[in-house]
């Protein structure tokens, strides 16, 4: 019996229409190849919480023509990507009124962890959020599952359901012993949910 759910944020919770990257380079003539490189490299130590991002844009920000403060870009960016569905708040109210416990799982640095956490306000819809940054491990690593795992405290492995977007995740999920679903539009989820 299913007693936790754990919901991924991008492409399920929040509907991201594109990168931040691809608007910001038509705003400020910067080209979207020389934006690459830092996500390709620093970026993936910010998301594991080796590396904090603040730090690491300094660096780059004046070749992206950027003027402001730090902040004010982190703002920008985290604006640009955040999108939530009403749809499944809604849903996620249903479930929890019902008992069940349903967190966030995320590959996300810090910053946006906590946007996403106290500016979007996702605290209000879920019991907490997991993120790569906390958990020094990203999807699809099985490190990642074990992390949240040891943090959900007394629980059997199938008593969890991961819902994600991406196969790797769902697929990993399983193979740590969750039961895993792979999200695709709201309505498929929905009729999951009615049946089960």
């Amino acid at each position: 019996m299913i007693k936790v759910i754990l919901f991924d944020v991008d492409g399920m919770v929040n509907k991201r229409a594109r990168y931040f990257s691809h608007d910001y380079s038509e705003e400020f003539g910067v080209p979207y190849q020389e934006m690459q490189p830092f996500f390709e490299k620093e970026f993936l130590d910010c998301e594991v919480g080796k590396a904090d991002l603040k730090i690491e844009l300094a660096v780059y920000l004046l070749k992206w023509k950027w003027e402001k403060p730090v902040e004010e870009f982190l703002e920008y960016w985290f604006s640009r990507e955040s999108n939530l569905d009403s749809q499944m708040l809604d849903s996620v109210a249903k479930l929890r009124s019902g008992g069940l416990k349903c967190y966030l799982q995320t590959r996300n640095e810090k910053y946006r962890t906590g946007y996403l956490w106290d500016t979007l306000g996702l605290k209000k819809h879920f019991d907490g959020i997991f993120s790569s940054a906390d958990l020094g491990f990203m999807k699809p690593q099985i490190e990642f599952w074990a992390a949240i795992y040891k943090k959900l405290g007394d629980l059997k492995k199938d008593e969890v359901l991961v819902w994600d977007d991406k196969m790797a995740n769902v697929q990993s999920a399983r193979d740590f012993g969750f039961q895993a679903e792979l999200f695709s539009d709201f309505d498929s989820y929905q009729d999951y949910v009615n049946k089960h």
